[in-house]
């Protein structure tokens, strides 16, 4: 008879159990809960003592810069400081002995007016870096024909000469007041380049009569052939230019540059006698290994050269390359084979090298040739909301290009980069 009493007992128990079992695991839940919170909080707090610690270095940096050139840049509307190295002036007005103008811009000038001389060309000589003196690639490819394959000098010459001449071509003869540009957009890296490749190419394919109703010339891939295609068809020309790109016996690597070579000569003398202005946007003209030489030769017989050089402050230009170098790793470093760097890690390896890249140094190395004509500064912080529109309807001043802009046109690509620090504290936690 007492064995209901304890049945009824043991139930009551198992519940209570039971219920304590629940809470306590509410507790861990919340407790659980509570240490997430905790670390959300600590990772944020880093991040942020982080990102100011960044901005102060790389203002220090931004600084370093300034102290080397000399330069201290507010807007295009305003005058720069001038410094020993270069002089800046302003270009708010039409100069007529600018040629075609390019508005709202700096102008850089050598104070010192120094300038390295490139190997004169004529149409029928041989070119500019493919004479037979030493350490050109003509010269170079001579040694190895008559080392490697025991022809003598006159036969090697001969073997030689369809690479080593270019075709007369007959060309115009202008006024110098009359002379048709080549406008030059040499970037650097992260100053909106992608978005006005894509936009030029994507409107010379379907509307190439806005670009002619402006007298700028655009090349297509049949004109400028190489290795890069579409939107970066036009990076042909640097990377053909870079003293690197050459195979046995300094010649051109012929898979690369060997039709462009031949065609684009053509394009530009074609353009000329029609006395068309040429624009041309590529961000690898920053790359300090490019051979002036060699550039000097394909843009012949052009005598206008014009570059456009963009300002980005260097605390908001380095990030921005370095979110974009460390995307393209991102698959190595989720492995392992190589090491994550922060920015400031990066920035103490990489920047002494990035320099020679900013738009303020690279100005400054185009300036120093003597074939470039001249060179301007622009500020990308100037430009307000939308980068081509600007560039076409106020530093060019391309009014039917931009009239189709305002229209509606717009670029179908850009390189906004992304921020990639919780990616790098991802994978650091991972290991």
């Amino acid at each position: 008879m007492m064995d209901p009493p304890a049945i009824q007992y043991e139930e009551p128990k198992r519940k209570s159990s039971l219920s304590s079992g629940i809470s306590m695991r509410r507790r861990s839940k919340a407790n659980g809960s509570h240490y997430k919170r905790i670390a959300l909080i600590l990772s944020l707090t880093v991040l942020s003592l982080f990102w100011i610690v960044t901005t102060v270095y790389l203002q220090i940096f931004s600084a370093k810069i300034g102290q080397q050139s000399g330069i201290i840049i507010y807007n295009n509307t305003k005058d720069m400081s001038e410094s020993e190295s270069i002089k800046v002036t302003n270009l708010m007005e039409p100069s007529n002995e600018m040629g075609l103008v390019i508005h709202n811009a700096a102008v850089v000038e050598l104070q010192n007016e120094e300038k390295l001389r490139t190997t004169g060309f004529a149409p029928g000589q041989f070119c500019s870096f493919c004479n037979w003196q030493k350490e050109t690639m003509c010269a170079g490819r001579l040694e190895f024909l008559m080392t490697r394959y025991q022809m003598n000098e006159t036969a090697a010459k001969e073997s030689l000469r369809d690479r080593c001449t270019t075709p007369t071509i007959p060309r115009n003869v202008y006024a110098e007041d009359d002379e048709p540009s080549i406008i030059l957009q040499v970037g650097p890296h992260k100053t909106g380049t992608t978005a006005l490749q894509s936009l030029i190419y994507d409107m010379a394919k379907v509307r190439n009569i806005v670009f002619l109703e402006d007298n700028l010339r655009i090349p297509f891939e049949h004109e400028l052939p190489g290795a890069f295609h579409g939107e970066g068809l036009y990076l042909n020309l640097p990377h053909c230019s870079i003293n690197r790109h050459k195979r046995d016996g300094g010649q051109m690597s012929q898979s690369m540059c060997g039709p462009m070579r031949e065609i684009f000569p053509e394009f530009v003398v074609d353009a000329y006698n029609k006395s068309q202005d040429i624009l041309l946007v590529a961000e690898d003209f920053d790359r300090p290994e490019i051979n002036f030489n060699r550039l000097h030769f394909f843009l012949q017989p052009y005598k206008k050269i014009k570059v456009i050089s963009t300002y980005r402050r260097m605390h908001d230009w380095l990030p921005s390359w370095y979110n974009q170098i460390v995307d393209h790793y991102k698959v190595e470093y989720a492995q392992g084979n190589e090491t994550y760097p922060s920015i400031l890690d990066w920035l103490e390896e990489k920047y002494d090298r990035f320099l020679l890249s900013h738009g303020v140094t690279l100005a400054e190395r185009f300036k120093s040739y003597e074939f470039i004509e001249s060179v301007h500064l622009i500020n990308m912080h100037d430009m307000g909301d939308s980068l081509v529109e600007t560039f076409f309807c106020d530093i060019l001043q391309a009014k039917a290009t931009c009239n189709a802009i305002k229209g509606g046109a717009r670029p179908s690509k850009s390189n906004i980069g992304t921020d990639h620090e919780y990616q790098r504290l991802a994978i650091a936690a991972k290991r």
